[in-house]
């Protein structure tokens, strides 16, 4: 009798964006997810990712993308009443600034607090933001 070889598929995403559950998140809907960076360059560096697994932002649909808007709104809000901000930064990350295919794109949102220098990463294109949301 032949003997049976059982072989396990890993099925399970190392996208940190993919895996994220609703208890890690800021917010969490079908359309997005928006979670702490792991390593945050001010307080309240947040990450915003679609849940569609895409390389690049223009890659979603229009309703993506205005999920996208509207999550960082509604974090620059709820940021900027809690910590004394100046502005935000939006820096939107896609395959086509680093090169890779299986990329899913991101958007990290860095408040500006009065008294902090901040050097932005250049794997993204940054966007200045008023507190105003």
């Amino acid at each position: 009798m032949a003997k049976l070889t059982l072989r396990y598929i890993n099925i399970l995403s190392t996208c940190p964006y993919c895996s994220v559950v609703p208890d890690d998140a800021w917010v969490s809907t079908d359309l997005v997810v928006a979670i702490p960076h792991p390593n945050p360059l001010t307080a309240c560096h947040i990450v915003i990712a679609p849940r569609r697994h895409v390389p690049a932002f223009y890659d979603l649909d229009v309703q993506e993308q205005r999920v996208i808007w509207n999550a960082l709104a509604q974090l620059r809000r709820r940021i900027a009443g809690t910590l004394d901000v100046e502005s935000f930064d939006a820096g939107f990350v896609d395959a086509l600034l680093n090169g890779d295919t299986e990329f899913h794109t991101h958007v990290h949102l860095v408040p500006r607090v009065a008294g902090q220098r901040v050097d932005l990463p250049r794997d993204a294109e940054w966007v200045n933001l008023s507190v105003e949301a």
